[in-house]
Order: structure tokens, then C-alpha cells, then sequence
């Protein structure tokens, strides 16, 4: 039925970190629109462990563990100057494969909504927004590639897995 074991776990720390650049392309009296460009700085734990001591798999990690992508624009308009303005913005978000061989897939993020000032003191917003995953990806294999001191260790023992394949002469 595909029920499991619960395996308890936490984490503590920081995650990824983003870094933007933001330029206001159409700054007028009543409006602006706004253009933007993330980066994802790999920051946040990769390795955390549950209760049983087990590597935690990447979606329960703190970090994504690769550099990630993500392009903004923000749109507001005022309707009625110092009352009423409404806005919109969008997002995306791109993460490549981290070294556990895992993508996180692409998001995209829109959102709209009205301000209107009731009082300099009381603002009232209302806002809509819609969010798309795409599904993540995993590649890997259970074998794992060389190091230096596996190659080191090959070069030494070459001599002495041939003279182990070699038929004996009894």
C-alpha cells in the first residue's frame, strides 16, 4: 500500500541565499515597471541527516546544492493617484543538476493585485497568485567515479590482479 516507517528528522541553518539586480525601465509619476535578474548562491546544508543517522534525500534538504536562475518583472499603475493602483508581477526559477544528481525543477510564479489606501495609516491589498512546478529530475548511477587515490591504488595492485587472473600451470 506503500505506507512506510516515519522517520523523523530537523534542520537548522541557513538556505540557498539569492543575490538580485533590479532597474527601473519605466519610472513615471503614476508607474514604473521593474525588471530583475537572481542568482542562487548554494548556500544551505546538502547533508543533513534524519534520526537514523541516513543522508536526508535533496527535497528535505535546507540548500538545493547548484546554482539557481531567476528573471523578474514587476508592473504597478496608480488608478486613482494616492488611492487605488493595482500590480503584476512574474518569476521564474531555474536550478541545475546538483552533484547528488538531482534537478529541482523549473517554477513559475505570477501575481496581480489591487492597493487601496483607506487611510495614510491603513492600506488594503488584495492579490491573486498562481504558481507552476515542474516536476524534478533525478539521474544517477550506483557507480561511482574514480578519485585520485583509488587510481593510485589501481596503478599499485594492476601487477598483482594480472598475476591473479593468470591459469595455473598445476
Amino acid at each position: 500500500n506503500g505506507e512506510g516507517d516515519p522517520n523523523h528528522f530537523s534542520a537548522n541553518g541557513i538556505g540557498d541565499i539569492r543575490v538580485g539586480l533590479k532597474y527601473n525601465v519605466l519610472p513615471t509619476l503614476s508607474s514604473m515597471v521593474v525588471v530583475g535578474l537572481g542568482v542562487y548562491l548554494p548556500t544551505g546544508n546538502t547533508h543533513a541527516h534524519d534520526s537514523e543517522e541516513n543522508v536526508m534525500e535533496s527535497p528535505t534538504q535546507l540548500g538545493r546544492g547548484q546554482v539557481g536562475l531567476n528573471p523578474t518583472i514587476y508592473q504597478t499603475y496608480e488608478l486613482i493617484p494616492h488611492l487605488l493602483n493595482q500590480f503584476a508581477s512574474a518569476s521564474y526559477r531555474h536550478t541545475f543538476r546538483n552533484d547528488d544528481g538531482y534537478q529541482f525543477g523549473d517554477e513559475y510564479m505570477i501575481n496581480a493585485g489591487l492597493n487601496y489606501v483607506a487611510t495614510p495609516w491603513l492600506i488594503l491589498t488584495g492579490q491573486v497568485n498562481y504558481r507552476y512546478l515542474v516536476h524534478d529530475n533525478f539521474k544517477s548511477s550506483l557507480s561511482r567515479s574514480l578519485t585520485p587515490a583509488d587510481r593510485k591504488s589501481t596503478r599499485l595492485n594492476s601487477s598483482h590482479v594480472a598475476l591473479s587472473r593468470m591459469p595455473s600451470s598445476a
